[in-house]
Order: structure tokens, then sequence, then C-alpha cells
């Protein structure tokens, strides 16, 4: 099978962008660059480097050997990026799910969850970070404002992360306190009743030592109607109403001790109506809507002392705290079958790592140039209880899952001479799930129960994960590097009381990853352009796979194991000053992957073709003026190819081709933006399914649910 690179793509990349550099990189990359001078024979500017902090050993981004974007955020803003869903369509081979109000089940390289229906459980292969705060499968509170950078790891991070990071890592990093007075406000509005406000500020808490006591402020509100309106209800009711409020403080008691502590309360009441049996993208016709909505909080404590010879000490804790319900009409309309179906849970997760590391990244303990060893433990507990209603019955599922982790990792680096280096990883992990599933059916005609079932699952597994890595200067500003990753996703259990085994699974098993990568990252042209291209091969035994059954507002969801899996492809990105005022940037992502064809003991079958979210392009490819202070702008187009969404049906998402723009002036502390998404209104998919809904046949038939159309704002700032 070969990569099939499409003509658009690359015709946009190289008119616009690859011309200045087309016998060094193949594409351009989509972060900040640095500016130079007009003036003949005048130096550069240089940039501070972009820190990539998601990765067990925090590294430059120049410097570090793996696939890897980062978006900092004078991009951000260059972009109007103000939730991680403004942004999640532009990352290399990174793909998302819609059926929520913002985008919550992700993908890398076509691992990864697309949902959490009732009965399914949140382990999940793409880890969701805010800072310290581990909020996996709950990206609706992924607000941009006060964002300091957004980073995404993709492959395997064994070492890092272990279980839960078999596709890759998101961090949103926020900016932290300083021991200056600083801070922002910021309003926006724009169609759809977009109403946006946010403030952040934050400085030295005491006088004498402005270093030693800072802190932090963020708070945001949000409100939209959605993108959709309900004729049936005369009103939006797919509305959003998101308020986000981030503390950081940073304590610096004496010499040897820095901690720093993290607070996140957020308060997400977001309709959701979204569906109609005609697929029209605008237009709802439920006569009992849904609301998706959540509420969560995070605390964190990092804490790190530097008083031993040698050797630093790490240790973070940190917990979170979620509620969350997710409701809509089975039957999208108000003249059909009557169903409502409504879930509610309750996570709480809890973790702590202790870490020791080498102080020094050379010579660190003889043949050992750089050393790191920690342990680490978590525990997840989900509470769920889902009702379905209908003329005749009164459904019931309760849930209880418990997962706890128990990890001990360790990473070793060595160099061979000043350029080239090799590391090492390993992570054992001890995982223990435990789940409950209770099924309860009261039919109102007759007044009674039936049966009530009840399944306990129980899994247990002992799983190993590492990686070797070998990097090599190959200039004063490149380095090429090759690694072999090992990666995991634990086995589980299926909760789903409705399942019917031993045909339905009650347990699966572990899924094993390899996964090979070579490339090359850096800087040329005197820093003018900056990039990195990576090449990727990644094989997949045991792949878990989620499977659902049923029609109409009447399913059940399990997870399986198919027998193998593979992806390959390519990811590139970078950037390329033209001028002091002029750059352009680009990313690309291919990919290819096969599903070896498997049938469950069940009957149902699946595989044979094409992966799930792995869609066979994506790229971006813009182009940037700014001057400083004065006139701003940016023009970019966003495309992707056409993916499937499930591995048990094959009707695709459509491909599209967005433009994005912005235009804005700036002077002294203050800002005003014009900003339009979608300019032209394309139509397309972010989730797309294949069953039967409508009575009195449920034939299968397909359902879209419409990505947003065109939306123009406006957004004036004040920082300080």
């Amino acid at each position: 099978m070969k990569l099939r690179i499409p003509l658009l793509p690359i015709a946009t990349l190289a008119a616009i962008a690859f011309a200045p550099a087309a016998a060094i990189l193949p594409a351009v990359h989509a972060q900040t660059v640095p500016s130079v001078s007009s003036a003949p024979g005048a130096a550069p500017v240089k940039m501070e480097p972009l820190m990539v902090t998601a990765d067990l050993w925090e590294s430059p981004l120049d410097r570090m050997p793996a696939s890897v974007s980062v978006y900092d955020e004078p991009s951000l803003r260059a972009g109007a990026v103000r939730h991680f869903s403004d942004l999640v369509d532009q990352v290399p081979n990174l793909t998302w799910t819609g059926g929520t109000s913002r985008p919550r089940y992700l993908q890398i390289r076509g691992i990864g969850e697309n949902s959490q229906y009732e009965g399914e459980t949140p382990d999940s292969t793409v880890r969701f970070l805010v800072d310290d705060l581990d909020f996996t499968g709950l990206g609706t509170l992924g607000s941009a404002f006060d964002v300091r950078q957004v980073e995404v790891l993709r492959g395997p991070q064994a070492g890092a992360f272990g279980a839960n990071a078999a596709g890759g890592v998101v961090r949103l990093v926020t900016n932290a306190p300083t021991p200056f007075w600083s801070g922002q406000v910021e309003g926006t509005a724009g169609e759809d009743g977009l109403r946006v406000g946010g403030f952040a500020v934050g400085g030295p808490l005491l006088g004498g030592r402005p270093d030693q006591l800072m802190a932090r402020l963020a708070v945001q509100q949000h409100v939209s109607d959605g993108f959709r309106r309900n004729v049936t209800l005369n009103r939006e009711t797919n509305d959003r109403d998101e308020f986000t409020a981030r503390l950081r403080v940073t304590f610096n008691p004496g010499p040897a001790w820095r901690w720093d502590a993290a607070v996140l309360f957020a308060d997400v009441d977001n309709g959701f109506d979204e569906f109609a049996l005609d697929n029209n993208g605008r237009r709802t016709f439920s006569d009992q809507p849904g609301r998706d909505q959540q509420r969560s909080t995070g605390a964190s404590l990092r804490g790190t002392y530097t008083g031993f010879t040698g050797v630093r000490l790490t240790t973070v804790t940190s917990g979170s705290w979620t509620d969350s319900v997710y409701s809509y009409d089975d039957d999208w309309t108000a003249a059909s079958y009557e169903g409502f179906s409504d879930l509610r849970r309750d996570r709480d997760v809890f973790a702590e790592e202790l870490r020791l590391d080498s102080a020094a990244n050379r010579g660190a303990a003889g043949w050992i140039d750089r050393w790191t060893l920690g342990a680490y433990v978590s525990r997840t507990d989900e509470d769920s209880a889902y009702t379905n209603e209908d003329p005749g019955n009164l459904r019931g599922l309760q849930t209880d899952y418990t997962a706890q982790n128990q990890a001990l990792f360790g990473q070793a680096a060595h160099d061979f001479g000043s350029r080239t280096r090799l590391v090492v990883g390993l992570r054992a992990e001890r995982v223990d799930l435990d789940g409950r599933g209770t099924r309860t059916r009261f039919r109102k005609s007759r007044g009674t129960y039936d049966p009530v079932a009840t399944f306990q699952p129980r899994f247990k597994d002992t799983l190993l994960g590492g990686k070797i890595t070998l990097e090599r200067g190959i200039g004063e500003h490149q380095l090429a590097f090759a690694s072999l990753t090992r990666g995991y996703k634990a086995g589980g259990v299926n909760i789903d009381a409705r399942i019917n085994p031993p045909a339905d699974p009650l347990t699966y098993a572990t899924e094993y990853l390899w996964n090979y990568e070579a490339g090359v990252r850096g800087s040329w042209l005197e820093q003018r352009l900056t990039g990195e291209f990576t090449a990727f091969y990644l094989q997949r035994r045991d792949p878990q796979v989620r499977d659902s059954a049923g029609f109409g507002g009447s399913y059940r969801f399990f997870t399986a194991n198919a027998v193998r899996a593979k992806v390959y492809g390519l990811e590139a990105s970078g950037a390329y000053a033209l001028t002091s005022h002029w750059s352009v940037h680009g990313s690309l992502g291919l990919m290819e992957s096969t599903l070896n064809r498997f049938v469950l003991a069940n009957g149902s079958a699946g595989g044979g073709r094409r992966m799930a979210n792995t869609p066979p392009y994506g790229y971006t490819a813009g182009i940037r003026y700014r001057a400083t202070p004065g006139l701003f702008g940016q023009l970019e187009l966003v495309g992707r190819g056409r993916q499937f969404d499930s591995n048990n049906h094959d009707e695709p998402r459509r491909s599209f081709n967005v433009v994005n723009a912005t235009l804005g002036y700036a002077w002294g502390p203050w800002s005003v933006t014009v900003w339009g998404r979608n300019l032209f209104g394309e139509h397309y998919d972010k989730r797309v399914f294949l069953f039967g809904n409508e009575d009195p046949d449920y034939i299968p038939k397909r359902y879209e649910d419409r990505a947003d159309p065109r939306q123009i704002g406006v957004t004036a700032a004040y920082r300080f």
C-alpha cells in the first residue's frame, strides 16, 4: 500500500511556503517565527526557544527527538483560537469525534476512543492535561484564554504517562505567575450570539521579595447559540454557556524548595441538540432536547527540591472531580417514536508522582550522562446512572468503575561525544480494574419490573513498555533522531449489563503497540526557517475496538479485541520568515492504515479496510503579517481528507477545505481583531452514524453531525 498524496494540499503548500526552502523541508511549521531585519546584513533577532513540558524530560522544541507540535501564545492569538476546538483540526494526524458540544474524544494516528456512552468505561488512549491536571475525555473545558502554549505529542508516551497515553498527549500550559504585575482583559462578540469576556491578572504577593510568593488568576465566561435552532420549540437548544476559572500560585520559601499550586474550576452548561433525520445541519426538531453539562474542579501541587548534591526531587500531587450530564432526544423529532436518554456521571481522579532527576545533563553518573527514576500511583472512580424513558418503559443502567495504577519508571541517556546521544527508558505498570453494572427495566403498562441483571467483571495485568532513541546533531541548529517505542493500552472490563456474555465479552485484553520513528527538526537559513519532519510506522497487536448493537434508542456497548492493525505515515510542520513583517507557515500529516478483518464472538465483523480516524491527509497553509505596533493579520487554509468514524460501518466523513482569517490593529497595550472561521461556509461532518432511527422499519441510514458553519466576530484586548 502506498501513501497517496493529494494534489490540492501539496500544490497549496508549495505555492505559498515551499519555494524558499524546497531543498530543505517538505513543509513549514505552525508556530511563531523569528523576525528578521529588513536592513541589509542585519543579524536576525534571536528568540527564546519554546519548551516542551509534556515529555518526561522538559526540552527545547528544537531539541525534541520526537514528533511534537507546539502552538505558542502569539500563534494562538494570530489564529483567534479561543478554545482547543478551534485548533484541533490543524494539528497533524490528530483527529476528534463529535456528538458532543465540544471536542473531548481525541485520536492520534488513529488511536483513541470516539465516545463514552452509557456502559463505556473512561479508559482512554490520548491523555488530555491542563498543566498538571488530568481531564482525559473531558476536553469540554479546554478554553485557550490565558494559555501560554498548546503541546501535542504523537505516538505512545509509555515512559511519562503509561497506560492512558498509547496514542499520545495533549497538554494546555497556562501562563505562570511572574514577579511583576501583568495581565489582560479581553472581550469578544460575534455571530451565533457569541459573547465572551475574560480577565487575567498576576504578580507578586510580597513586596519585599517579589519572587517569593506569586499568583495568577484567569477567569472567562463564554456564551453562544450553538449554531442550531430548534424548529419544534422555536428556540436555541444547542446553546453554550461555559465558565472557567484558574488560579496558579508559586511559592519559593528558600533556595532549595519551589512549590507550584494550581486550582481549576469549570462550569459548562451546554445544550445538546445537533442531529436531525434529514441531516440539514442547521435546524433540529426534537421535542425533548438534551444537555451536555460538565462541572469540574481540579487541584495540583508540584514541589521541587534541589538541596541534594547532584539530584533533584520532584513530587506532583493532583486530583480532579467532575459531575456531568449527557442527554438527548432518542428520535430527534416530535413525530416519531418517543424516547429520552439521560446519562449522569461522577468521576474522581487522584494521582501522585515522585521522581528523582540528575541535576546534571552530562556526566551525572559515570557512563550515564542524565537519568530519571520515578514512581507513580493513581486511582480513578466513576459512577454513572443512565435512564431511557419512553411511553411504555423506564430502562435503567447503573455502573461503578474503579481503576488503580501503580508504576515504576526510569530513563537514562549516554552521550557519544558532543553530537550523539542514546536515550533508554522503561516503565512497568500494574493495573487493577473493578467494574459493576446493573440493568433494570420498569414496564409502565403492567406496573412491573423485569428481573435485575448485574455483572461484576474484574481485570488485572502487569504491563511493560519503554523506548530507545538515538539523537544526532547534524549541524549547529539541526537534530536528527530515530526511536523505537513499545507502548500499551491496558485491557479492561465491560460494565454495560445489557450485553450478552459470553458472546459479548466481559473483559478484553491489553493492546501492545510498536512505534518506529525517524525524523529531523531544527532551523536553517540563519534561523529564518524552522521545521520538523517525522516518518513513523505503528504496529498494533490485539487492537481494542469499541462496538455496539441495537437500533432506535435501545443499544448495548462493549469493547473487544481485533487481531492486528498498522498505521504509517508522515508528519511535518514549519515556518519561514520572509521579511521582518511577513511569514508563512503550515503543517502536513499523511496516514495509511489497515485494520485486519475480524469477527467477534457475537458475530459482529469489521476491519478489512482503513482504520477509523485515519484520514489519508490533513494540512494547514497560511500567511501572516505583523507590524509592531500596527496592522496584523493571518490567512489560513485548513484541510482534511475523508475518514471513517467507526470500525464497524463504512460511512465516512466528507473531506473539507476551510479558510480562516484574522485582521487587526495593535497600539500600545491595546488590540482589536476581526476574525472569521470557515469563511466560505464549508459543509462537513464531525460525526457520522449508520443505524436505524426511523419507525416503523428502522432501516439503517447515514446520519450526520455537521461541523460549525461560518462565524465572524471581533475581539478587543488590553494587555499589560
